[in-house]
């Protein structure tokens, strides 16, 4: 008997040190948001430098998207109210943020441009971090005082850019060549490598990046904002895109704008070497005429070499 209340006590007791365990993590509250910082040099021991901490933005829980970036990007340029977290940004000033099309344009002060090499690295990614861990955001655009940041090498950055340890391994990387409007007028292709996670198809990160924009400079994109998908997907080389009904009022007028787009949308997609035929759909009904162009005549893979 005694053996048994021993035995007892021995397991109410793990479980009692299980729940304290568990307990001591705080539960995630309203608001609750990560903001990543800079650990010291000396404190990350070769791992990673970019840390997350949890803070709260004390929002109403109805705040817009746009609401919680502008509180993320202030809470990170004040810096950590204790600890030995640094934040890259502290002491710039934000002048503007907007959300469009799923990216934040964030507008900083001018000392911005003063961060060069590692320094300027460490902000855009903190910065990306902390503003793609929202729901509504995939990737930020950063300017100083409404300009381009000259050592910045792109323009636009994603959560994939910024690879730490304790994120999930990618499960293949794929180069393909989105299509964008350079200063001619004409489609200029930017070649580019997608990541791909659990979970993720060729097909939909490349919309995605396609909607997203160009990182080149040099290049603008075509197709509308506000545009977007239903879904992309590949299917024994068909590629089935599906369009909601609102995305085609967002067409301009001009049929060799039209053509533009189009051409955008059908050469990025045909950049991947698995697809032979395209295929756009409404609400479910196959597309005959983009606007002002027939929708045949991008429903087959150009010959190869004459792209």
């Amino acid at each position: 008997m005694r053996r048994w209340c021993v035995a007892l006590l021995a397991a109410l007791l793990a479980l009692t040190l299980g729940a304290c365990g568990r307990g001591g993590e705080p539960e995630a509250q309203p608001g609750d948001v990560l903001i990543y910082y800079l650990a010291p040099e000396e404190d990350a021991r070769g791992g990673d430098r970019i840390q997350s901490r949890t803070e709260n933005l004390d929002l109403p829980e109805d705040a817009g998207v746009r609401d919680r970036a502008v509180a993320v990007v202030e809470r990170l340029l004040e810096g950590p109210e204790e600890g030995a977290l640094q934040s890259p940004l502290q002491g710039l000033e934000l002048l503007n943020l907007e959300i469009r099309d799923r990216t934040a344009y964030v507008d900083l002060s001018s000392e911005f441009n003063q961060l060069v090499g590692v320094g300027l690295s460490m902000a855009d990614y903190c910065l990306t971090l902390s503003l793609t861990g929202l729901e509504g955001i995939g990737a930020v655009r950063i300017t100083a005082q409404g300009r381009a940041v000259g050592q910045q090498p792109k323009q636009v950055f994603y959560e994939r850019d910024v690879l730490l340890s304790t994120m999930d391994d990618i499960l293949q990387t794929v180069d393909v060549t989105l299509y964008f409007l350079n200063n001619s007028g004409t489609l200029s292709g930017e070649r580019r490598t997608l990541s791909l996670y659990e979970g993720q198809t060729l097909a939909e990160s490349l919309a995605a990046a396609l909607l997203e924009g160009p990182e080149n400079r040099e290049l603008n994109r075509v197709i509308p904002e506000g545009f977007s998908f239903n879904y992309v997907r590949v299917d024994s080389g068909v590629c089935y895109v599906s369009l909601p009904a609102s995305a085609l009022e967002l067409l301009p007028e001009d049929g060799d704008r039209q053509a533009l787009i189009l051409q955008s949308l059908a050469r990025s997609l045909y950049s991947m070497e698995t697809v032979e035929e395209l295929r756009l759909l409404v609400d479910g009904e196959e597309l005959e005429q983009f606007g002002q162009i027939p929708v045949e005549s991008v429903a087959s893979r150009p010959a190869r070499g004459g792209r």
